[in-house]
């Protein structure tokens, strides 16, 4: 409940309560108040009994739900009964998987002493009555009765009975006064879709990097090596015959060392074809 009203700075209506509430764990788990009396301490112009038989709400891995049921209940303000009902209760679950759902019953539902039925997510019902207000003329108090059961991807919300009051009348002869009150929520149950685990992520394994090849040696390893002429070292002497010897070794030389490079040229033909 959350009701209040004043009159020229005086005030004529206060409620401001909430009996009976559970919240799931966050953990998981179910939380759950029950057997609990109806009753407004420092209300002022608002009475209230009845009992609050079972709130509950639990919170699950693949589900969550939550309920509430209320008995025996009247509202009454200022003097004038405004809310009666044998029963009310409202449902919601949430699973994982699947549709929500939100549910709602009444048994004895009445407004100002007149059966009424409520359809869900509708502008309601609407009766008012007249009351006594100290310093407002001809006053009137107006009260519209709302059904909620709503369900989205993510959750499912119903409200029972919602009441919303509204108060008229007029000071000392002047124009009419609308003044809001508040309002009253009777049996309320709201949920949500538990989240679907997050799966682990698979590490990356990293893609080993292509082995570059070895460079060759510098050269080609196929070519033999040059061969390496070595020299005859003239012999000195001093008769004319050694002159004659000299000039054959050194002729001798000359065309070994052309036959070697020619060979070695060759070679090194035949190998590169």
């Amino acid at each position: 409940m959350d009701l209040s009203a004043a009159v020229l700075g005086a005030p004529v209506i206060t409620a401001d309560v909430v009996i009976g509430t559970a919240t799931a764990p966050a953990g998981g788990g179910t939380d759950t108040d029950t057997a609990l009396a109806i009753t407004i301490p420092g209300a002022l112009g608002v009475t209230a009994s009845g009992t609050v038989v079972e709130v509950t709400a639990t919170r699950g891995d693949t589900a969550s739900s939550a309920s509430a049921e209320i008995a025996d209940v009247a509202l009454g303000v200022l003097g004038t009964a405004v809310i009666d009902a044998d029963v009310i209760t409202a449902a919601v679950n949430c699973p994982q998987v699947g549709a929500q759902t939100a549910d709602t019953t009444f048994v004895g539902l009445e407004l100002f002493g007149e059966p009424v039925e409520l359809l869900p997510n509708t502008p309601g019902v609407t009766a008012s009555a007249a009351v006594t207000v100290p310093g407002l003329v001809g006053a009137s108090l107006s009260a519209t009765l709302t059904n909620v059961e709503t369900t989205t991807a993510d959750g499912a919300t119903a409200i029972a009975v919602q009441a919303t009051l509204t108060l008229t009348g007029s000071v000392a002869g002047g124009p009419l006064l609308e003044i809001p009150v508040g309002t009253v929520i009777l049996a309320e149950a709201i949920c949500e879709r538990p989240l679907a685990a997050t799966p682990t992520a698979t590490p990356t394994q990293p893609t080993p990097s292509p082995t570059l090849p070895t460079a060759p040696p510098a050269g080609d390893p196929t070519q033999p090596p040059a061969p390496t002429a070595t020299p005859t070292l003239p012999v000195t002497g001093d008769s004319g015959s050694g002159l004659w010897w000299l000039f054959g070794t050194g002729l001798a030389l000359v065309v070994t060392g052309t036959a070697a490079r020619l060979a070695l040229r060759r070679t090194r033909t035949t190998l590169e074809g």
